[in-house]
């Protein structure tokens, strides 16, 4: 392989270990799809040679990634394993995300239903949007917000500082994040629920805000009803998560 070749290489591995991070993956289970996606078959013990990850640990993430359809057992004794199909994969996540918009423009097209409330869901796309919309709601917060994101150390560091600023207003932070958190500078409960995937944010139980992880699209409503409806699954959530 030469300089070139290899450089190219590590730079498309880079851009799939952060996109996957991105969709919610943890990082044994990247690591895993990296590996099996450029091996094809492979047994517990040849995936915990290629990643380092040691075997005792890697049954959990296997039957963790195969009940989510991208991985798939070949063989009894020994177990083997392999990625699932490229396509397979494009199909789940696209079917995810076209599912999700079509959800919020049914909504949208319901809302003349709902008078006088002149709309019911916004649609936001693109990342630059979202974030600012997320932004708003942490800064007009003055009693509560639920945060609910699959990595925190990931999230924009402006983010991060606008709810510290609001847990320095008194405001009451809680967090569900899909992995530990290294480190929070601010007061705030926190709790852990692997798989998650959509970024939601609660504001006073007034605003609510569902979006895709990479922050590309969101629905966002400042209709208390539909902030109390979300808030009542997350709280929900909340008390089957484990404490970080």
């Amino acid at each position: 392989m030469t300089g070139a070749v290899y450089e190219a290489h590590e730079s498309t591995a880079l851009r799939a270990v952060r996109l996957l991070r991105e969709l919610g993956f943890g990082a044994h289970e990247t690591e895993v799809i990296l590996s099996l996606n450029r091996t094809g078959s492979c047994t517990v013990a040849e995936i915990s040679e290629a990643t380092g990850i040691h075997h005792a640990n890697l049954y959990g993430v296997l039957e963790s990634l195969d009940k989510r359809g991208l991985v798939v057992r070949t063989g009894a004794r020994p177990r083997t394993y392999e990625f699932a199909s490229l396509s397979h994969v494009e199909d789940m996540f696209s079917t995810r995300v076209t599912q999700l918009i079509d959800d919020l423009e049914k909504l949208q097209a319901e809302r003349s239903k709902l008078e006088p409330l002149p709309t019911l869901i916004y649609t936001i796309r693109g990342q630059a949007d979202v974030l600012a919309k997320m932004h708003n709601m942490v800064a007009k917060a003055k009693t509560s917000i639920m945060f609910v994101a699959s990595c925190l150390s990931e999230l924009e560091g402006s983010f991060l500082e606008s709810l510290e600023h609001a847990a320095k207003r008194g405001v009451k932070i809680r967090i569900i994040a899909g992995e530990k958190p290294s480190k929070i500078e601010f007061e705030a409960e926190i709790r852990l629920k692997r798989n998650t995937l959509a970024i939601n944010l609660i504001t006073d139980s007034d605003e609510a805000l569902i979006a895709m992880p990479d922050f590309s699209v969101c629905g966002w409503a400042d209709i208390p009803m539909i902030a109390h409806q979300l808030e009542e699954f997350l709280n929900q959530t909340w008390g089957l998560s484990k404490e970080a």
